[in-house]
């Protein structure tokens, strides 16, 4: 069975396909979570690969948000954020990251406000 890596489509054609066929919902988001735990239980997915869905996702965000003025800081702020929403390889240490309110008030610097 050949399979055709869906990286091999550039962050910008990604972005618009996922944009065309609606997949940015909350179901979706916590069904990868949940699929990722699993298979980091499972020994199928180790903390480099879980790295890498991670970084697909933050490039994605940051391919949707490219007018934000702070680009290094929202980047930053969006991998602790990542980190702290997706299960993690058991010796790796978990990071708080504030509340959503902060969150919001963090954005609306990023977009100028």
């Amino acid at each position: 069975m050949n399979i055709v890596s869906q990286n091999e489509l550039c962050p910008r054609e990604k972005h618009r396909t996922l944009e065309f066929i609606g997949l940015r919902s909350h179901a979706t988001t916590v069904g990868l979570i949940q699929l990722c735990e699993e298979l980091l239980t499972a020994g199928i997915l180790d903390g480099a690969a879980l790295q890498r869905i991670k970084d697909a996702i933050r490039m994605e965000l940051t391919v949707g948000n490219a007018r934000i003025s702070n680009q290094p800081t929202f980047d930053a702020t969006l991998r602790r954020r990542l980190d702290a929403i997706f299960p993690h390889v058991a010796d790796e240490d978990r990071t708080q990251v504030g509340t959503v309110e902060e969150l919001e008030d963090a954005l609306e610097t990023y977009h100028g406000a």
